[in-house]
């Protein structure tokens, strides 16, 4: 992927200028990882092992991140669960800047240390492979299916306290970082990361109301992932490339249609996102491509990348 898109790099230049991309990966984790996304070095001093105690400053205003943009939502990472769930298992990428090149009230906010001169993060990317991912994989292969456990940067708590576009740029470099060809997750049907996600390609939903999360409004999605979705992602083209047109609007404020969209997923019906959620005054609506259970698709699978192998 490095050749054809360092060049779509180009706009993102003035982010890379300022901030360093950071990885947090144990030993056991590290090989299998791109130290080089699109030609933007991980310098080795920015690698941070989770397992040494002198990481630990910058560990903490990692989890701070995760506080602010998720605690209001009640689902901050205990301390406990980043290590157990995020890091052991999986790996952290992102973006930090110096210290030194903050102003007063942005070192505060983010709770730096008096004196200290690191790297302080603004955005995080974490993945975690999944079982299904491992029996798709050869014996001497890291698995092809990861779980985007979190992507977030401070700008949505904070605008402004990082350059425009550091989580699209850090989604984009991150799914370089991992060796990851279909990716899984979840998002908050009004989360305004919604759109990144579906610049990636065509969203297939596997629910569309979650009762198992802490807020039922959830969306869970894959899609496999290419050098045509990561360009994509970071050109953001009114129409993806393998967008089919929509046939349905979602309202996601509309409890019944979720659960309804959601008894048609269970029954056998299949559903993807095809464009950016639309707004209207108080209303947001997400564009779908639906077919029912019962009907028959005029098409291929649109989450399946042709040419991937598994």
């Amino acid at each position: 992927m490095k050749t054809s898109l360092t060049s779509r790099l180009h706009h993102y230049a003035p982010i890379l200028d300022r901030c360093t991309p950071f990885l947090i990966a144990h030993a056991g984790i590290l090989p299998d990882l791109n130290r080089d996304p699109a030609g933007v070095a991980i310098p080795d001093d920015h690698i941070v092992d989770p397992q040494h105690m002198r990481h630990g400053d910058f560990l903490a205003m990692l989890r701070l991140l995760d506080q602010l943009t998720f605690g209001p939502f009640g689902m901050e990472m205990p301390p406990w669960v980043f290590y157990d769930c995020a890091v052991m298992p999986g790996a952290v990428f992102g973006l930090a800047i110096r210290a030194a090149e903050l102003e007063p009230w942005a070192l505060e906010a983010v709770r730096v240390p008096p004196g200290y001169q690191g790297l302080v993060p603004i955005s995080q990317f974490i993945a975690i492979p999944m079982l299904e991912g491992f029996a798709d994989a050869a014996p001497d292969e890291p698995p092809s299916s990861w779980l985007l456990y979190t992507c977030e940067s401070i700008n949505q708590v904070s605008p402004g306290f990082g350059p425009a576009g550091a989580l699209r740029l850090t989604l984009a470099l991150g799914l370089q970082v991992f060796p990851i060809r279909r990716l899984v997750g979840t998002c908050q049907w009004r989360s305004e990361k919604l759109s990144a996600y579906a610049d990636l390609g065509p969203l297939e939903l596997l629910t569309a109301y979650t009762p198992g999360h802490s807020l039922p409004r959830t969306l869970s999605y894959r899609i496999d992932v290419d050098e045509t979705s990561i360009a994509a992602l970071l050109t953001s083209p009114r129409v993806h490339p393998r967008a089919p047109a929509p046939n349905a609007l979602l309202d996601v404020d509309d409890v019944d249609a979720l659960r309804g969209l959601q008894a048609d997923l269970e029954a056998g019906g299949s559903a993807w996102i095809v464009g950016h959620p639309l707004v209207d005054g108080p209303r947001v609506q997400v564009p779908l491509h639906r077919h029912p259970a019962g009907t028959t698709p005029d098409h291929p699978p649109l989450g399946v990348v042709t040419g991937v192998t598994r």
